[in-house]
């Protein structure tokens, strides 16, 4: 019984955790206003998360292993919904100081919950599951387009931090009925703190297939996050449209990103080959970046959702396929240790991707260019694809 509540629990949980790192990109414009700063600048934001989930993945990458994964993934929720908090304090700094704790939580969350699923999962149905419980992170970017700019328009942006720490909180509950259970592995004499912080990035780093399909990853982490970070601030600011209606671009970005993670899942799955999958993908993401130069005054609204659409699916869909991937290569017992190695190498691109966007956009003060210069992972993506199949037995 307990095995068939783990999936839905985990999906809950990644849905949440998705939403609550994006309810402030979601109600950006709002958020600037209060604190008088310009809405591009919620890309450092993202970036706070992603320097918090570095620090995680670097120094806690242990703690699945000495408190068990249910335990290791509650104090991941019970984390980020604490950051979600810190955020209602009103002065700025504590912007900083919450998003920061948001990414230390967030980052305990996917390590743990594929630990869970490698063990629970029949290796031929693995990329289907891993994809299936990665939609929690559309999903949970679904929730925040919807409700938050609704509840920030009729009772303002912090009722929307509250709600989604509040279904956080609800995770850990959740957990904790099958936490006894799922724990039966853990090593009490694990430590805490990794010995060795970037054990896992290196392990990765040293095998050639692993090291270019990880790259692709964080290339594809790149795109993912400025297309889900910008997409209001984007057509608010150029487009003109009111919070509601641009939260449905970000919406028709996240049913996408959801769909396409099934869909790369079933197809890897019959293939057999994730890195000539993805490759197919990000040769599609690359082409598409270019309908970046559509985004302007005046762009019909059917072609500015097929435009986030096509960005939402290719962007997104990855992170099932190569999170199976690493956890099939990794040696036994280092399930966690090698994604949060993994996980490590693409939060590079999820940290630095919203920087270099806010950037190209504060030169040309055009978002369209903006959305055009990620081409540039898109076409890095491809290329580190395309040389992982070409050399899959070979070593760096």
């Amino acid at each position: 019984m307990l095995q068939f509540l783990l999936l839905p629990a985990l999906l809950a949980g990644h849905s949440f955790a998705s939403m609550a790192v994006l309810v402030l990109p979601a109600v950006a414009p709002a958020v600037a206003r209060d604190y008088g700063f310009d809405p591009s600048l919620i890309g450092y934001q993202i970036s706070l998360v992603s320097l918090g989930m570095v620090v995680t993945l670097t120094l806690l990458g242990s703690t699945t292993r000495r408190y068990g994964a249910a335990r290791t993934n509650q104090l991941g929720h019970a984390l980020t919904a604490t950051g979600m908090l810190v955020l209602l304090i009103p002065y700025s700094a504590f912007l900083i100081i919450g998003s920061l704790v948001i990414g230390l939580g967030y980052g305990m969350i996917t390590p743990s919950a594929s630990h869970l699923l490698m063990r629970y999962t029949p290796p031929q149905r693995r990329s289907t599951v891993f994809s299936i419980h990665q939609t929690g992170i559309p999903a949970g970017g679904m929730l925040a387009a919807l409700i938050a700019p609704a509840v920030t328009i009729y009772a303002g942006w912090r009722w929307a931090v509250v709600l989604s720490a509040l279904l956080l909180f609800g995770v850990v509950l959740l957990m904790q009925s099958g936490r006894r259970s799922w724990d039966d592995d853990r090593d009490r004499n694990a430590p805490v703190v990794t010995p060795n912080p970037l054990a896992g990035a290196i392990a990765i780093w040293q095998q050639r297939e692993l090291r270019l399909i990880t790259i692709a990853g964080s290339c594809f982490s790149w795109a993912q996050f400025c297309a889900a970070t910008f997409a209001v601030v984007a057509c608010v600011e150029t487009l003109g449209m009111n919070l509601v209606v641009a939260g449905t671009v970000l919406t028709v970005v996240q049913i996408a990103s959801a769909s396409g993670r099934v869909l790369i899942g079933w197809i890897t799955d019959r293939v057999g080959d994730t890195a000539r999958v993805l490759s197919w993908n990000a040769g599609i993401l690359t082409l598409f970046t270019l309908g970046g130069f559509a985004i302007h005054d005046g762009t019909p609204l059917l072609l500015v959702y097929l435009l986030f659409a096509v960005l939402g699916a290719t962007s997104g869909c990855w992170p099932g396929a190569i999170l199976a991937e690493v956890g099939r290569l990794a040696p036994q017992g280092q399930v966690s240790l090698a994604i949060s190695g993994s996980l490590v190498i693409t939060n590079v691109g999820k940290f630095i991707g919203p920087i270099i966007f806010a950037n190209v956009y504060a030169l040309t003060r055009s978002y369209g260019i903006a959305f055009v210069s990620l081409v540039v992972p898109a076409a890095v993506a491809f290329y580190c694809l395309v040389a992982a199949r070409r050399g899959k037995t070979g070593s760096a």
